[in-house]
């Protein structure tokens, strides 16, 4: 019998000490670091919890929708022994952390009680006009009416009538009236509904520990809706100069939670990236990504282009901007997130998105430690980030192709810039303090050297003329012989010494019939494949100088060849 009781005892005691209660605690976690990928980004919360001896709970409240539960990484500066680690949305308390949803759900209760009250009242008033206008035979058919009684029956009629009429309207007008209230309220509601549900996940932990203790807790995890863009300014004071480079990122966060005052890194690693090791492919050289339709015109002349709106005629080289439609201000609304993570809005599921494009990024990753704390609201607005700042090395020249504009443009050689770990991103360009457009800076661009066009630069003055003089047309025997002279006149204004590449050129026969003579091209490079002319001309301040050049063109008087040529604009018709 003693053994038995003494059985008894330790199966008591047993099963007391399994169906021990867990110690259940709630965790209001602070959000010091973010690390933002540039899709995705992984938060780094902070707290302070005391556990007792035996199996915790803790429960980290207001967390986004949009972490991944699989990645949590928990840690404490005491020992533990990790359990699992859960998720699970809380549907029921995210009203009690927000008093204005309860507010305003009082009130739409309110209004919609109002509401009815209005529709019964109209309803009412709706069924005695109707019951008057469906009775208004009151003697019968077989009976006449005094005249009096008659004037007293349309007296009747048209006074209830009216008065119901207007009694109608006014209701109308008051149910229109409380609907739109309603309206109003309901998309509020919806809206701090969103915002309190998108961060009612909570994470939960089960740990054990060997005896009641503090911990400072580091939980980690990854987040979707949120990522960055980079943005460059690239500006020059001057041409004698150096181009300074600022690397900024455009930051947005769209997790439902807000990154208040924390510490950002802004990384170019992939957070999906497989755990499996790498494995190399053959590594293949070709031509294919070279241009076969680069002439001489244009071989070393090809230059990116900002633009004041969008992106739109770039030069066909390595340095062309995407096409694709984007908002240059930042990102835009529409689209999905590019791992597949369902985006969600500010307003239920009508809320803002951010769209995604593909871009090249080096494969070994870079980190950006910002240096100072950053406040990101959960809005989906892009926000500035500084990163970093670098004066780079650049060399000026002008180019002017006077036959076909009269003014010279400035461009820009910048080295080095391939060495600062920069990803493709939209570039604003100013020269002189002054905003010349805005670029796209492509860093898969396999050369050294960044070529970068700063616009007109009207400080140089060029002119081209057609010397009448030089220049008749005549007929000699069966040919008709046409002579051209120009001369072209070059004058720095700047304070400092500029080079400008000048371009014109010597028409070209394509038929054995016609014949061209170079008359006097003043010394330039003459390409006899394309009739290209280049003089590479170096200039003082205030210096000038004049280039001529002459052609004939002898063909049969009977033919007619077209030497002007043109151009195609609208024009107004009336």
């Amino acid at each position: 019998m003693k053994k038995i009781a003494g059985l008894l005892f330790v199966f008591f005691i047993s099963l007391a000490g399994h169906t021990q209660e867990i110690n259940s605690i709630k965790i209001a976690s602070q959000i010091k670091k973010v690390t933002v990928f540039i899709t995705g980004g992984e938060e780094n919360r902070t707290a302070t919890v005391n556990v007792k001896k035996g199996r915790n709970k803790l429960i980290f409240t207001d967390i986004s929708t949009v972490a991944d539960h699989k990645s949590v990484q928990f840690n404490a500066n005491k020992e533990f022994n990790l359990v699992s680690v859960s998720s699970e949305i809380d549907y029921l308390t995210f009203v009690d952390n927000n008093p204005r949803i309860k507010q305003l759900q009082d009130t739409l209760t309110i209004l919609r009680l109002k509401q009815s009250d209005l529709n019964n009242e109209l309803d009412a008033y709706a069924h005695e006009k109707d019951l008057i206008m469906r009775n208004n035979d009151i003697k019968g058919e077989n009976e006449n009416l005094s005249v009096e009684e008659l004037k007293a029956m349309a007296t009747f009629y048209r006074t209830r009538i009216m008065e119901l009429n207007k009694i109608i309207t006014d209701y109308n007008t008051k149910i229109a009236e409380a609907n739109a209230l309603v309206w109003r309220y309901q998309n509020q509601l919806t809206e701090l509904n969103y915002k309190e549900t998108i961060k009612s996940n909570q994470i939960i932990v089960l740990i054990d520990c060997a005896e009641a203790t503090t911990m400072e807790i580091d939980l980690k995890f990854i987040v979707s809706n949120c990522g960055w863009q980079a943005n460059y300014d690239l500006s020059a004071d001057n041409i004698s100069g150096k181009i300074e480079l600022k690397y900024k990122a455009k930051v947005f966060n769209n997790t439902g939670t807000d990154w208040s005052d924390v510490n950002l890194v802004l990384s170019t690693s992939d957070p999906n990236v497989s755990a499996s090791a790498p494995t190399l492919s053959p590594w293949y050289l070709n031509y294919s990504s070279l241009s076969n339709s680069e002439g001489d015109f244009e071989k070393g002349e090809q230059y990116v282009v900002p633009q004041n709106r969008a992106f739109a005629q770039y030069s066909w080289n390595s340095n062309m901007a995407p096409q694709m439609s984007q908002n240059l201000d930042g990102l835009f609304l529409g689209g999905n997130d590019a791992n597949g993570f369902p985006i969600q809005g500010g307003s239920g599921s009508q809320g803002s998105t951010v769209a995604f494009t593909s871009i090249q990024v080096a494969q070994l990753t870079r980190e950006f430690v910002i240096d100072k704390k950053y406040t990101i609201p959960s809005d989906s607005k892009p926000y500035l980030v500084d990163i970093t700042s670098h004066s780079l090395d650049a060399t000026f020249s002008h180019k002017a192709v006077p036959k076909l504009d009269k003014d010279a443009f400035l461009l820009a050689n910048i080295v080095g810039w391939e060495k600062l770990d920069l990803i493709p991103g939209p570039t604003n360009v100013y020269f002189a303090e002054t905003y010349v457009g805005q670029s796209y800076l492509n860093t898969a661009n396999v050369e050294d050297t960044l070529r970068l066009s700063f616009g007109r630069d009207s400080r140089v003055e060029i002119t081209r003329r057609l010397l009448e003089e030089f220049s008749d047309k005549k007929v000699v025997g069966p040919n008709r012989k046409d002579s051209y002279a120009y001369e072209i006149t070059v004058k720095n204004n700047r304070e400092t010494a500029v080079q400008l590449n000048l371009f014109d050129q010597i028409p070209i026969s394509q038929d054995s019939d016609i014949e061209v003579t170079v008359d006097e091209i003043s010394g330039a490079d003459h390409n006899l494949t394309t009739g290209r002319l280049l003089w590479i001309v170096n200039l003082a301040p205030g210096q000038s100088a004049t280039y001529k050049l002459g052609f004939t063109i002898k063909y049969p008087k009977d033919k007619k060849i077209t030497v002007q040529k043109y151009r195609t604009i609208s024009s107004p018709s009336f």
